[in-house]
């Protein structure tokens, strides 16, 4: 577990206050945080530490860290979204087997693109965070499924005897965009932010067909649901 430099926790610590303090309270200026070179060198370790594969754009770590080098990566990514210049790759799909013989759909960003996502994450998470119920478990810092499962067994041996298990059906296929930005924006008005977002959720989503050629299989400016099932900033 990496752990968060000194300077970002303080920001975190004064967002999720703010936001558990004032709940109906919009925030407007988080877009320049998102640049910071604290925040973008934490968001590339995180990134780093989790591992995956490379995204359409075939580029691994390895690639960037003998090529390029990480602190030009960095500093492209904080030029190009201090001048809004930043624009998300298309989402490379690759199908994962099932346990039950079927197929998942994962959408695997470009490296650049998850970098830029884990530095929004670091900003927002922690604004969403404060309205959470504590039973919730989904996708949340310091939490897991094993924290679930604890929770049911004392539950039950509290005396409860009744569980009720329910999935969404293809829920990460059919999240609508424009509602979902709606529900964002209860809480972030900052416009760079929300264009950030909109830009992952528009992201063309690149497949490749029996021969190996690439196509288009989803995403793009005219779809209005959906986001795919891998990126940081999907859940």
């Amino acid at each position: 577990m990496l752990a968060t430099p000194a300077t970002i926790r303080t920001l975190q610590r004064k967002l999720y206050a703010k936001a558990k303090r004032e709940p109906a309270y919009r925030f407007y200026a988080l877009y320049d945080k998102v640049s910071r070179e604290d925040i973008l060198s934490h968001a590339w370790r995180l990134v780093r530490s989790n591992g995956g594969s490379p995204g359409i754009d075939g580029i691994g770590f390895g690639a960037i860290e003998h090529g390029e080098g990480v602190d030009r990566l960095l500093r492209e990514l904080a030029r190009d979204l201090q001048a809004k210049n930043y624009r998300a790759q298309p989402v490379r799909r690759v199908m994962i087997p099932k346990a039950d013989g079927s197929l998942r759909p994962l959408g695997i960003p470009t490296i650049r693109d998850r970098v830029v996502q884990m530095a929004v994450k670091l900003v927002i998470e922690p604004i969403f965070e404060a309205g959470f119920c504590p039973n919730s478990y989904g996708f949340r810092p310091r939490k897991s499924a094993h924290d679930a499962v604890d929770d049911i067994a004392n539950t039950l041996w509290a005396g409860h005897t009744q569980v009720i298990d329910a999935d969404l059906s293809r829920c990460f296929d059919s999240i609508p965009h424009a509602k979902l930005l709606v529900v964002v924006a209860e809480r972030i008005v900052d416009g760079g932010i929300l264009a950030l977002i909109k830009q992952w959720l528009k992201a063309p989503v690149i497949g490749e067909d029996e021969s190996g050629t690439r196509k288009a299989v989803g995403g793009g400016q005219g779809s209005s649901r959906g986001t795919p099932q891998g990126g940081v900033s999907t859940p």
